[in-house]
């Protein structure tokens, strides 16, 4: 697009460029960000404002405006479910510029009529919390590979995101806490080759209510050996995994050696026991002797 240039801009183009489209009825949106901000903002209607408010206001006539912020510092999205200007967006697109910081809690959280993200992949190198960043965004249907080898924590980052069918092989390495990652994602069918390690303790109901869910790879977990007792309870509640899947899911959770956690792959329409491998049963046999509690369909 073109960006209005007037002589007092601050931040010249070319710097950190975050781009949203919204659809107004007729008043206010606000631009919504936490911290210390400074930074331009082009509205798509002609004006243009320089700010370091957290909550700036802009009054539109009804109709679909893209409007765009530059920023030479960190510039951190906090729409924090304030569903108002959250679901005014339809779209995000973040360039390769930008800065958001190292915490994206609660970014987008609400923005339930957004259809696109778009990130430039090195923008998130240096994120270490995503929680709930996109929860609701349940207009969504695709994610865009990003850097997510620093994030530690991500409790609930995509909960509710039902329109989501299929996620990249995201890297988690560092993850500690994935409590309820990818919760409610009604539409998801298979889980990515998400890379986990040591660094994980807690992936509770971590795909629970994912009815579609039916494909989980193997080995995902085969580095997971200092997790938290409660680390995968409720995580495939209410799915729709095959017995391939639970055999993957038994025989890496069994290959990391973790004692004494809590495991749910109960309800929906989760294999029952009785349609299990025989690799299946030999693994859930040896979680029991390592002092785990299994939920299953019998």
């Amino acid at each position: 697009m073109t960006w209005i240039i007037t002589s007092d801009q601050v931040n010249p183009p070319g710097d950190a460029a975050i781009t949203y489209d919204i659809t107004n009825a007729g008043g206010v949106f606000n631009l919504r960000s936490t911290g210390t901000v400074d930074y331009e903002i082009e509205w798509g209607d002609g004006a243009v404002e320089n700010s370091t408010l957290n909550t700036l206001p802009h009054t539109y006539t009804a109709g679909d405006y893209t409007l765009g912020v530059y920023s030479d510092g960190v510039y951190k999205p906090y729409f924090n479910n304030v569903t108002a200007d959250a679901s005014q967006i339809t779209s995000v697109t973040i360039g390769p510029g930008a800065n958001l910081g190292t915490d994206l809690t609660s970014a987008w959280n609400g923005a339930s009529n957004m259809t696109s993200f778009v990130c430039a992949f090195d923008v998130t190198s240096g994120v270490n919390k995503l929680s709930v960043a996109w929860l609701n965004c349940s207009g969504l249907v695709a994610f865009p590979l990003l850097d997510f080898s620093d994030v530690t924590e991500a409790r609930y980052p995509f909960s509710g995101c039902s329109g989501i069918t299929s996620m990249p092989n995201l890297d988690f390495t560092s993850l500690a806490n994935g409590q309820g990652l990818m919760l409610n994602c009604s539409a998801l069918t298979s889980v990515p080759n998400f890379t986990f390690s040591s660094s994980l303790s807690r992936l509770d109901t971590g795909f629970a209510n994912c009815t579609s869910l039916a494909n989980v790879p193997a080995n995902l977990f085969d580095n997971c050996s200092s997790v938290a007792p409660i680390a995968f309870s409720g995580a495939w509640f209410n799915c729709a995994l095959t017995a391939q899947s639970i055999e993957n899911i038994l025989v890496s959770l069994d290959t990391s050696g973790a004692s004494n956690i809590t495991l749910s792959i109960d309800g929906g329409t989760n294999a029952a026991k009785t349609t299990w491998s025989a690799a299946a049963v030999t693994a859930y046999d040896n979680l029991i002797v390592k002092g785990w509690t299994i939920s299953f369909n019998a």
